[in-house]
């Protein structure tokens, strides 16, 4: 034991490495015996040193002795080549006899001629393996997919437009070949701009935010988009338009991009004309002071699945689009700490409600 004796010591550099980790960190031999454990293994899970040392690593995490025909694990990996890893979401047996899911790596360590084995514990929100992990790892292929796809797509958009550059040069403003090339064109441009959504929704979200008045910032979206759609028909009123209601602190461009998709939303109504009325108000989320807008419109109110499903990626009910808008709208309130919900009002139509921390 001279090794280990040496790698325990008080003023081995390796052991106070792992007193002042983050993580919590056990030492076991090659048959799991654990030999050390640092002090974050008693403020996370309850057991003194002295106290775990000794016992076995299948007693701190007993998932890992039911692996390969109840192969002892531990002395797998302690016969595994140096660097090989083992880890993922596991359960930790807690002194009080509860149970907590962390993060575990198990990397096998030669110290000598004794191998050793390092178990690396660090938090994980996974003892529910669902929502944003999950949604996180969906993000991160569709970001990958989107990063491989870029390049060629872009060139290959832009080779088709110069060739209906070239195409129209022969074309007359009479030729009934102008417009086809002029309909291929928008269906070209159609295609970049789904292109465009999808990576804005793989895309990581960083904020830069200021305080910011969330209704005149709703008010100047609606008449941009008033003039892109050419829908001055539509109309919008904002209630209580005059007080401090609606100041929050937010990054400014990405909730512009917020209010766009729900109110190109809401100009998307078969009867053409809307009207749409934004509320806002002092609330609290999380016990923490928070603005309350929401922005409803007169016409067809969300379909039950709708209702559900808004906020999903690629969920739509409409004949264009990538399904993309709200969950792209979902994301960029939920990196400020927000909420966002969609509403059938009592008083007929659609309304979206957010409510994000307050400046």
């Amino acid at each position: 034991m001279n090794a280990l004796a040496k790698l325990f010591s008080n003023s081995s550099l390796t052991r106070q490495v792992m007193e002042v980790s983050p993580s919590a960190v056990v030492i076991a031999d090659h048959e799991g015996t654990i030999l050390f454990a640092n002090e974050n293994v008693q403020h996370w899970f309850g057991y003194a040193c002295s106290e775990i040392t000794g016992s076995t690593l299948d007693g701190l995490l007993p998932e890992i002795g039911r692996r390969d025909d109840h192969a002892h694990s531990a002395h797998a990996m302690a016969q595994a080549p140096i660097g090989m890893e083992q880890g993922g979401p596991q359960r930790v047996v807690c002194k009080d006899g509860s149970e907590m899911v962390v993060d575990v790596t198990l990397v096998p360590v030669e110290e000598q001629s004794e191998p050793l084995i390092l178990a690396n514990f660090s938090r994980s929100d996974s003892d529910k393996l669902d929502g944003q992990r999950l949604e996180s790892e969906r993000y991160d292929a569709i970001a990958k997919m989107i990063s491989g796809l870029a390049h060629e797509s872009r060139n290959a958009l832009q080779r088709a437009v110069a060739c209906l550059d070239l195409l129209e040069l022969d074309f007359s403003e009479s030729d009934r070949h102008l417009e086809l090339s002029r309909k291929i064109r928008r269906s070209l441009s159609d295609l970049l701009e789904n292109y465009d959504e999808v990576r804005r929704f793989a895309a990581p979200i960083t904020l830069s935010r200021t305080a910011t008045h969330l209704a005149p910032l709703c008010r100047s979206v609606f008449d941009e988009l008033q003039i892109k759609c050419d829908a001055w028909a539509n109309r919008l009123e904002i209630a209580g338009d005059d007080n401090d209601d609606d100041l929050a602190c937010i990054d400014r461009g990405k909730f512009q991009e917020v209010f766009h998709q729900v109110l190109d939303n809401a100009f998307d109504q078969p009867q053409g004309r809307v009207n749409i009325r934004v509320t806002h108000e002092r609330a609290t989320i999380r016990n923490q002071p928070a603005v309350r807008i929401c922005i409803h419109n007169d016409g067809q109110p969300f379909y039950a699945e709708a209702l559900v499903r808004a906020f999903e990626p690629f969920y739509t009910t409409k004949q264009h689009g990538t399904g993309l808008g709200l969950s792209i709208s979902r994301r960029i309130v939920e990196a400020h700490g927000g909420q966002i919900f969609a509403r059938n009002p009592d008083a007929g139509g659609a309304q979206i409600e957010v409510v994000v921390p307050a400046f």
